[in-house]
């Protein structure tokens, strides 16, 4: 046994996770001299009473905070500075604040590059996760808002090899787009940036591209989640991870591996997305064997595959195997037993996704985020009062 010093110094942490991780993407255009959110929210507002998108009233300041991606209390100075410059009226108990004015200036027109958002995704859109449709759904209204348009290209040719020649023909029938790039392989990103294309990263972009990217902070979540079941006495868990070369998935893996415990045993179990062949590669690892006690799951459609494996073999969960999923969707709240899972807060990150759009769009530096999800206990996780011996 460690002492218990050196115990408590090492695991002391694994039930929380490190603050948001946020990096600065190395553009070349940085953000224009004196220009802060509360300028850049001023001027977005007088584009849309300009552009008669306001009547008679303004929105409250909930709904510019969303549409908008700005906070409230930059979006409150926003409306201070409108009123003190005579466009708005101030505000009347919970009324609406009145327009007073707009402009007679005329509406500068969008350059064609600001005119559509186009969101490439290597997935059938049929099988995007839940929690994606909501960011798109939120940043299509905000886009809207913006006189943009989003739209969505299905290219799950991508995955293949030497995408270039497709990509030269989505470039064609899709010129002066900027791009969101969804779980893209190498190659695809090169090609971007090849181009000099403006896009970002729904996910983890590859140290080759150096593309802008928001996702989840995949290596230091797969670490907490082997602490937190290293804590409820699991000492031999096995992280599912797709057969994909996805730099998520090797991040993943990594932060997983990397976890240091007494007798910690981790496993990886690469999982086909076919759910009878992800049931037999289940069975060849042989739970039984191995003394595997904890399965953490990477995916909502790989966690469904695990319970029915576990009903099909008679494994009470989590009696027999205890059930970790690191992404979260509506329709698991209907899986009994409530799954402990990790969730991401779908508003906050939509507002980054918006701040980053802009920020390509308008040149300006790029921040890089990592999101960090809450954990949120459910009922399939047991407690091992004493932590199997090492066979």
């Amino acid at each position: 046994m460690l002492p218990k010093n050196a115990e408590r110094k090492k695991h002391n942490r694994q039930d929380r996770l490190p603050s948001e991780v946020t990096r600065k993407y190395d553009s070349p255009m940085d953000t224009q001299p004196g220009e802060t959110a509360q300028s850049r929210t001023v001027a977005k507002l007088k584009h849309r009473l300009r552009s008669g998108q306001f009547i008679n009233a303004m929105p409250g300041e909930r709904e510019l905070s969303k549409a908008l991606a700005a906070g409230r209390g930059t979006i409150r100075k926003a409306l201070a500075q409108l009123q003190e410059e005579g466009f708005i009226a101030a505000p009347d108990k919970n009324r609406a604040r009145k327009i007073i004015r707009t402009s007679t200036s005329p509406v500068q027109p969008l350059p064609l590059l600001e005119k559509r958002v186009c969101f490439l995704s290597s997935v059938p859109i049929r099988d995007i996760p839940q929690s994606i449709w909501v960011e798109l759904y939120q940043l299509e209204k905000a886009l809207r808002i913006e006189g943009m348009a989003l739209q969505l290209v299905e290219a799950t040719w991508a995955e293949k090899n030497n995408p270039d020649m497709r990509l030269e023909k989505l470039e064609t029938e899709h010129p002066g787009s900027c791009w969101i790039l969804y779980r893209t392989t190498e190659e695809v990103q090169l090609w971007f940036k090849r181009k000099s294309i403006p896009c970002l990263v729904r996910g983890v972009s590859y140290p080759s591209s150096n593309l802008p990217y928001l996702d989840t902070h995949w290596e230091v979540l797969a670490g907490h989640a082997a602490g937190y079941l290293y804590q409820k006495g699991h000492r031999r868990i096995a992280l599912c991870i797709p057969d994909s070369k996805l730099r998520g998935n090797r991040l993943m893996e990594q932060g997983f591996l990397s976890f240091q415990g007494e007798h910690y045993t981790p496993y990886v179990i690469r999982m086909p997305s076919d759910a009878i062949k992800a049931a037999q590669e289940l069975n060849r690892i042989d739970l039984a064997d191995t003394g595997i006690t904890a399965l953490i799951s990477t995916r909502s459609r790989m966690l469904i595959s695990i319970i029915s494996w576990a009903a099909t073999m008679a494994k009470s969960i989590p009696e027999e195997i205890s059930l970790l999923s690191l992404v979260h969707e509506p329709y698991l709240n209907h899986v009994t037993p409530p799954i402990t899972s990790y969730r991401s807060p779908a508003e906050k990150t939509t507002r980054r996704l918006i701040r980053m759009i802009e920020a390509l769009l308008e040149h300006r530096r790029i921040s890089n985020s990592l999101i960090l999800p809450e954990l949120c206990p459910g009922q399939s996780i047991s407690t091992l009062n004493s932590p199997p011996s090492c066979l």
